[in-house]
């Protein structure tokens, strides 16, 4: 009788030390990104983490490490898949050296305007763009867990205005880790450079670039308006990015805890979405009012631009796949 009591203790006892038991074990969780920490994608971060603490009664610890204190991108996507970073926000866009399929959704031109983001990179989970991204991310042994905006993509420069793609001839730029941006801006003449972001304020001040290409948010938040004459808005990539799991760090969680993060995850992404295209409009006029000459293309120059974009998609079939490519057309043609 004794043996089979104390056995049925142990059992007892494994069970509420379990992850899914009543008495499961703390969970301490690492989260990193390279966004500042003032801004939406800081402020989502720590809503993260406050979230987990909250909803599991302090059970799960998250520690964000912000403003790529443990690595670039890349270098943080490599740690997701080691699983020793176990969340990121992160922007797969320049983990493109792991797998090309990464920046097929900032190719250019697939969207100019919210309406037409929402439609495409927050509609139907299967279509192209959603299931490229996501079939990507979970091949490399990460998980995503929800999406967030990382604005259009505009043009800034201390040499002239951007107004036509001929204005790009010879502009020095610095442009991210992308094929297809790369590749575009080439098309156009641009000399481009790439170089890790925190050198590039002071390259601009330098003159060792004439300009570069990000978003208005990041222009005001990294202070390129005061090495910077012009600000062309030109839209010409939006950026998605995600919620990333490491699938090495959610095997060691309960069910329970991985449909949390998930719900957390899929909750923070909508909130900063919302946020950042709030902060995108203070952004600009604090850019104006600093003297900035801000620029909008006008219909002709943008459908020259537009043109550039789809030679660009042409060429980089081989890299895509043609289907892919084909589906993604249809899809932005489809209203």
């Amino acid at each position: 009788m004794i043996k089979p009591f104390i056995a049925s203790l142990v059992s007892v006892a494994a069970l509420l030390l379990s992850p899914g038991g009543a008495m499961a074990q703390q969970v301490n969780l690492r989260l990193a990104h390279v966004f500042p920490q003032q801004g939406a994608v800081g402020e989502a971060a720590d809503m993260f983490a406050r979230l987990a603490d909250e909803r599991s009664n302090g059970r799960i610890k998250i520690a964000v490490f912000p403003a790529g204190q443990l690595g670039g991108d890349e270098a943080i996507g490599r740690a997701l898949i080691r699983g020793t970073i176990d969340l990121a926000l992160v922007n797969p866009n320049s983990m493109v050296g792991m797998d090309p399929l990464f920046d097929f959704h900032i190719l250019p031109f697939i969207a100019t305007n919210y309406e037409d983001v929402d439609r495409i990179y927050y509609g139907d989970d299967d279509n192209v763009v959603r299931k490229t991204l996501r079939e990507t991310v979970e091949r490399h042994r990460m998980k995503v867990l929800g999406y967030f905006e990382n604005d259009f993509r505009a043009i800034s420069n201390s040499k002239h205005p951007v107004k036509a793609v001929e204005d790009l001839h010879d502009l020095k730029l610095r442009v991210v880790p992308s094929q297809s941006l790369r590749m575009f801006f080439e098309k156009a003449g641009s000399l481009v450079v790439t170089m890790p972001f925190p050198e590039l304020f002071t390259a601009l001040q330098q003159g060792t670039v004439d300009g570069q290409e990000n978003g208005v948010i990041l222009i005001h938040q990294a202070r390129f308006f005061e090495a910077q004459k012009y600000v062309t808005l030109l839209n010409h990539s939006y950026v998605m990015s995600t919620i990333t799991a490491s699938q090495r760090s959610l095997d060691k969680l309960s069910k329970e805890d991985q449909e949390l993060l998930a719900q957390i995850g899929k909750e923070v992404g909508e909130w900063q979405v919302k946020k950042n295209r709030a902060d995108v409009a203070g952004a600009l006029e604090f850019v104006k009012a600093a003297g900035i000459e801000v620029i909008e293309p006008t219909p002709e120059a943008l459908a020259q631009f537009k043109a550039l974009g789809q030679q660009v998609w042409e060429e980089l079939k081989p890299v895509y796949g043609a289907e892919r490519i084909d589906a993604l057309r249809k899809l932005v043609s489809a209203k």
